[in-house]
């Protein structure tokens, strides 16, 4: 099952949601299973542009320094950052350009993740 990107559109107006709400409206949102799919969906691709920017932290590189490794403009570098448009060939490259590899997971919706991937790349 493929999970939908979402829009610059959609994740202004969850981002504004979340940012506006009392506890009641907090309740509601998360009884509604659209919102925690959306919810989930922001969540992943925050932490993976974090890790981004952590890694990038780590080597010790600026943006300017990291975008001379990769061939690439410096504002391509803060678009991943930010989470835009990023393919995982570009994950992949920019990971590399700071010193850095990484593994993925794979694994069933709904099991642990510290339960057996089916597969690791």
């Amino acid at each position: 099952m493929k999970e939908k990107q979402m829009t610059k559109a959609e994740l202004a107006a969850l981002k504004e949601r979340l940012a506006k709400r009392t506890r009641e409206e907090m309740e509601r949102e998360w009884a509604d299973p659209k919102f925690r799919e959306d919810y989930a969906a922001w969540e992943r691709e925050y932490r993976a542009t974090v890790a981004l920017y952590k890694a990038r932290q780590e080597a010790k590189l600026t943006q300017a320094q990291l975008a001379k490794r990769m061939k690439i403009p410096r504002a391509n570098v803060s678009r991943i950052e930010n989470g835009q448009n990023v393919t995982f060939a570009t994950f992949a490259r920019y990971l590399r350009g700071c010193g850095f590899d990484f593994s993925l997971r794979i694994f069933p919706i709904g099991r642990k993740r510290g339960a057996a991937a089916f597969a690791t790349v």
